[in-house]
């Protein structure tokens, strides 16, 4: 049950008329905290869960991780079960996952991560909103694996992705669209989430991919319109929660990441007095701001909780205060290990090994390059390995937003000087560039919240 102390009451939900269908829904009565009272939400992204029904630790299995981007897909149970064991301690009252919920779509992903789900819920009494990703729904690429072969898995369509999650967001929400699957919720009676739908899979078939791009369709928009008259009246403040960047949140990738037309997306939100998105899918910790005519709006990227660091949001609203106060948090891993009795080394020192494997495979990708480079074909192997260590080190930064902190270290190696000296690429461009990137604070932020 949820706190006490939090008062948490039983409101009856009205019954509302859907601007997007034109036909009354009623909804079953939801435990909604109680104006006046705070409340706290832990917010987390790209857990890109997979089944362990789809995986063996065979040849296939272990040369997809090696082909990716750092997701310890190894440990995709044990990660939330990690997970529910930090909800189960910070006694959050909601749970936000922005999307990309599963490896590639896959069913049995699906499926699986949502039993994970009900048991949080049912656990700890933290109630769970989730959105779909660019990689959820009607996805080519759903695998499973076995031994030295990939074989194609079922994904699911729009509709099985709602019924499926149905009791996390969508079976409590005040108005869906009809033409996406973002939906209005409200854990409180003073804060609501919109949870947006940026993710295009209706031609992923035709494509043979999983669409990169996201975007909010214009009928989408002007339902956005009907949430924030919904909520004015209401005299309730919103939260917008998207997979797709809001903000560009990099000089090097925003192509794909931020979602198409952001410009008619950020007008839409700030007219309807929306002053903060949480979003994910670029897999990095990062906060950007945008400032038009007095007004602004803060768009929170969460890292993946699947790769290095591990990390998630901690979102507090006041009551008192109408204000959001934001940081980070890296998932108890180990502290759930030791509890659960694990013998893992891998669990029982998770920061040390997943940050190892994370600068690893981005120093190895590095040092290839750089030995197939007749431009650097004067260099030494020590000279080389120095430099590849520099991008492994710059990247893992990058990922977890600590630039602030951590640039200043890398900057004073031999191995930057010689990127300093090195012949033009595009790699040496993009170590120089990510070493002077802004040393802003990715993990905190305070918003004021316009009074309603």
């Amino acid at each position: 049950m949820l706190s006490v102390r939090k008062s948490v009451i039983l409101s009856l939900l009205l019954l509302l008329t859907s601007s997007c269908s034109g036909q009354e829904e009623k909804h079953p009565p939801q435990y909604r905290i109680q104006s006046g009272h705070d409340l706290s939400i832990l917010t987390t992204t790209d857990t890109h869960y997979l089944s362990q029904s789809l995986r063996d630790l065979g040849p296939a299995f272990n040369q997809f991780l090696a082909a990716g981007d750092g997701k310890q897909l190894g440990y995709s149970n044990e990660m939330m079960e990690a997970l529910g064991y930090d909800i189960g301690i910070r006694k959050p009252d909601a749970v936000i996952i922005s999307g990309d919920l599963s490896n590639n779509g896959e069913e049995a992903s699906h499926k699986d991560l949502a039993k994970h789900l009900k048991t949080i819920e049912q656990e700890t009494g933290t109630r769970v909103y989730v959105i779909p990703g660019n990689h959820d729904i009607q996805n080519p690429w759903a695998r499973k694996f076995k031994g030295k072969r990939q074989y194609s898995a079922d994904s699911v369509t729009a509709k099985q992705f709602r019924k499926i999650y149905g009791s996390f967001g969508y079976d409590e929400a005040l108005l869906e669209d009809k033409d996406s699957l973002s939906y209005l919720a409200a854990p409180s009676d003073d804060l609501w989430l919109l949870m947006l739908d940026t993710a295009q899979y209706k031609n992923n078939q035709d494509l043979g991919n999983p669409q990169l791009e996201g975007k909010v369709s214009a009928s989408t928009l002007k339902w956005i319109d009907a949430c924030g008259e919904m909520a004015a009246a209401q005299g309730a403040q919103i939260v917008a929660v998207m997979h797709h960047s809001l903000l560009d949140h990099s000089d090097f990738i925003q192509e794909g990441f931020t979602v198409d037309d952001n410009g008619q997306v950020i007008e839409a939100l700030l007219r309807n007095n929306i002053h903060t998105t949480l979003s994910g899918h670029i897999h990095i910790q990062d906060i950007s701001e945008y400032q038009k005519d007095g007004n602004s709006i803060f768009d929170i990227a969460d890292s993946a909780l699947s790769v290095f660091p591990h990390q998630y949001g901690i979102l507090n609203y006041s009551a008192a205060n109408q204000t959001l106060d934001y940081n980070t948090a890296k998932l108890g891993m180990e502290l759930w290990a030791a509890a659960s009795g694990s013998t893992d080394q891998n669990l029982l020192q998770f920061n040390t090994y997943s940050e190892a494997n994370f600068r690893k495979r981005s120093a190895t990708r590095s040092y290839s390059r750089l030995t197939a480079d007749s431009a650097y074909a004067n260099y030494t192997d020590a000279e080389l390995n120095a430099m590849a260590d520099v991008v492994g080190r710059l990247n893992e930064i990058y990922f977890a937003g600590t630039a602030s902190t951590d640039n200043a270290a890398v900057i004073n190696t031999e191995g930057y000087r010689l990127w300093q000296k090195a012949p033009a690429s595009g790699t040496r461009s993009y170590v120089l560039g990510m070493a002077a990137r802004e040393t802003k604070n990715n993990h905190e932020l305070h918003v004021q919240l316009p009074v309603r």
